[in-house]
């Protein structure tokens, strides 16, 4: 498996950036001792454009690969060969595996120096064993490369890079007994002098050139929306001239360029050029006025707008938010737009104007509603005001809140319809009274429908949630739907999109029970249920969730904290910012299914956490957290357990493709997983740690996994880790028993 390097928008002055996260364009891979057969090269002589350098690092009197240059345990720096180490090191000969990677030099912090030309320079370091697992440590020119790990035994990890020399020497460094097998160098520059050629607006193209460059195969084409650095490759040629015909009429791309040597190595990026697919003599056309909602229904939605006759198109873009993430639906030179099939949710919907001058600001997004609620596929379907005590009905731009026979309130705010319908109910009840609200329509983030006690609350449509520029807070207690201090409280049908602060907040309240709920966002927070007013107690109590679907959070999808008695069916979370379930000193909870599609991407939250004594019951962790299913794809890791949290069992779980660990169960105790089954699958492995502040991770039973393409590491050793029935798919096992 080979570490590529990634393409990174240049500093003017150097061509290229240092690339520490590392992945190239598809096609593009550095060179490997098996790129091309090379004549041994003495480091003392330039290093000419196109040319590898390559060592190969061993113990003395071993065989050395064609094309290297030996470096022993005992070849030390010398300025009239121009490379060696700091200081003499250990080897190992494995003898076996190819003449490069039977055999390396370990080294504990020494250096290894070459003299090279000040210049740019691609570096792919090879190290390995072919029978220990690796965890080196790299710096190269004093920028931590970070680890090699995880690599396991007879496995070699090939981390490849861009670095400036510019002090006449290249230096790299390695720790934690790190291994090096081979070593290649070479002199590899972006393209420099790119130009615009010509321009055209009717077909659209732009034609690029630039210098020539000594020792280049081919150069490589990348192009960007203007000012997005989301660079992506056209295709390469060799050439020194490009002509990208797939652009379109009045819009702005930047253009970076790379050159790939003889040998196989691609250079960074060029110099960012911008070209601008317009005619200067052409006016742009102004924004489209009077965006309006046609019809409406379950066969599609139909939007209108009014245009200038010097429009020659008109793009439409969608989106779920008003300020972000639009994406273009279609083109058309009509002044209408008809999405075809019913919607689920609220869509924004906005439309730019384009001629040969260019593309118009952008207007006012129009607020479409959903049109899929009541189909027989839909748990909705079942929602109804049928036998409601109150009701909120939208007619027109109105709604109205009513009683029995009795109008609450017109208005032509949503949620203060539905307040005024909550209010309306018997004062002072012991039994359930129920309001349902009719229709979709919009919330400011500001406000909320709280929920005293002995109240069932549905929505039979979709509150879309404005107005929220501000991130995330838990300072703020502002939920769609909020639930304090209270008791008997059930919320049927919800549905919520845009960007509240929390979709749902409940706080210290007891027998609440909440039904469908689906909750598709553009940020906030989806569900938190705690009783913080006093953390040592556990004063959530009885809280039932059917089935919840939340997406797009800036935060965590299900939060709880401090709760005694959860019932949950399935919680789906889909690109949640954080966790999709987080169960914080949280205990007897009932989960029948977790689901996690990308969520936590980028962080160490997971697809199901739990965490802050979750799980501890006086003291103990006696199994009363059960979990029948944990899927998760994608995202950050699948199953996270830290701060002295457990009493978990997990029947059925299946992981794969994590950013970072598959699961960490870290100062935990007392979880049994896949007591039925289970397929983890790398590359993210399965970690058991402990921190020095909490007792030692204890009691850790793996059932009836199979694992792929991954590994089971213990570091430090756990108490009492028990592996039984485990299948072993190009993976191993690391613990201390």
């Amino acid at each position: 498996m080979t570490t590529q390097p990634t393409r990174q928008k240049p500093r003017r002055t150097l061509g290229f950036a240092l690339a520490f996260t590392l992945a190239v364009p598809l096609g593009l891979a550095p060179a490997t001792a098996q790129s091309q057969p090379l004549e041994p090269q003495l480091p003392d002589v330039d290093l000419s454009a196109g040319d590898v350098l390559s060592f190969d690092f061993g113990c003395s009197g071993g065989p050395v690969s064609a094309g290297y240059t030996e470096v022993t345990e005992s070849t030390l720096y010398d300025p009239s060969t121009g490379y060696g180490l700091s200081a003499p090191v250990a080897c190992r000969d494995r003898g076996s595996l190819d003449d490069m990677r039977r055999d390396f030099v370990l080294a504990g912090g020494e250096e290894f120096r070459v003299d090279l030309p000040d210049g740019d320079y691609h570096v792919t370091v090879i190290s390995g064993d072919a029978i220990a697992s690796n965890n080196t440590l790299l710096t190269v020119q004093g920028e931590d490369q970070g680890s090699l790990q995880p690599r396991g035994t007879g496995e070699f990890a090939e981390h490849s890079l861009y670095t400036t020399v510019d002090d006449g020497t290249l230096t790299l460094q390695l720790f934690n007994d790190g291994r090096i097998n081979g070593l290649h160098i070479s002199q590899v520059a972006p393209p420099s002098e790119v130009s615009l050629g010509e321009i055209t607006t009717v077909p659209p193209s732009v034609t690029l050139d630039w210098e020539e460059l000594e020792g280049a195969a081919n150069y490589t084409v990348y192009r960007s929306p203007a000012d997005r650095a989301e660079y992506e490759a056209l295709g390469s040629v060799e050439t020194n001239t490009f002509t990208d015909e797939s652009v379109e009429l009045g819009y702005s791309y930047d253009y970076v360029l790379t050159q790939t040597s003889a040998a196989g190595v691609e250079s960074g990026y060029s110099v960012p050029v911008r070209a601008d697919v317009v005619d200067p003599t052409v006016v742009a056309p102004a924004a489209p006025e009077s965006l309006s909602l046609g019809k409406a229904n379950r066969k599609g939605t139909t939007i209108t707008w009014n245009g200038g006759d010097d429009v020659l198109e008109y793009h439409v873009y969608r989106s779920l938010s008003p300020d972000r993430g639009f994406e273009r639906v279609a083109t058309t030179e009509q002044t209408q737009y008809f999405a075809e099939g019913a919607s689920e949710v609220n869509y924004y919907y906005t439309v730019l104007a384009v001629n040969a001058g260019g593309v118009s600001a952008q207007p006012e997004p129009l607020l479409t509603p959903v049109t899929d609620r009541g189909n027989n596929s839909n748990p909705f379907a079942q929602c109804s005001p049928d036998g409601a005590d109150a009701k909120v009905q939208r007619t027109g731009d109105t709604w109205r809140a009513t009683n029995g026979n009795q109008t609450v309130l017109e208005t032509y705010s949503m949620v203060e319809a539905m307040q005024a319908a909550v209010d309306s109910l018997t004062p002072g009840r012991t039994e359930q009274e129920s309001v349902v609200v009719r229709g979709s329509g919009t919330m400011p983030a500001d406000a909320s429908v709280d929920l005293p006690s002995h109240t069932s609350f549905s929505v039979c449509g979709t509150i879309h949630v404005a107005g929220n520029e501000g991130p995330f807070s838990y300072e703020d207690h502002t939920g769609v739907v909020r639930i304090r201090h209270v008791e008997n409280v059930s919320v049927p049908f919800l549905s919520v999109t845009g960007n509240p602060n929390f979709g749902v907040y409940l706080r210290t309240s007891s027998d609440v029970h909440f039904g469908q709920m689906d909750l598709r966002l553009s940020g906030g927070h989806g569900m938190r249920i705690d009783s913080r007013d006093d953390d040592s107690v556990r004063e959530a109590r009885n809280i039932t969730i059917d089935d919840v679907y939340v997406s797009g959070t800036e935060t965590h999808g299900v939060e709880t904290y401090g709760v005694d008695g959860l019932r949950i069916g399935t919680v789906t979370a889909v690109n949640t910012g954080h966790a999709g379930l987080l169960l914080n000193d949280t205990v007897n909870a009932d989960i029948d299914k977790v689901v996690g599609d990308n969520a936590a991407a980028g962080t160490g939250y997971a697809a199901f956490r739990m965490a802050n004594r979750n799980g501890q019951i006086d003291g103990a962790w006696p199994t009363n957290i059960r979990v029948g299913e944990l899927i998760a794809h994608g995202g950050g890791r699948g199953f996270f357990c830290v701060s002295e949290s457990g009493g978990l069992e997990i029947e059925k779980l299946e992981i794969s493709g994590s950013g970072s660990n598959a699961m960490l169960i870290e100062n935990c105790h007392n979880i049994t997983l896949a007591t039925d089954s289970g397929v983890v699958e790398g590359p993210g492995d399965i970690r058991i740690s402990a921190r020095s502040e909490f007792a030692n991770t204890s009691d850790i039973t793996f059932n009836n996994l199979v694992l792929r393409d991954t590994a089971l590491n213990e570091n430090p050793c756990g108490e009492n880790i028990q592996v039984n029935n485990l299948v072993l798919e190009n993976s191993e096992i690391n613990t201390c028993q």
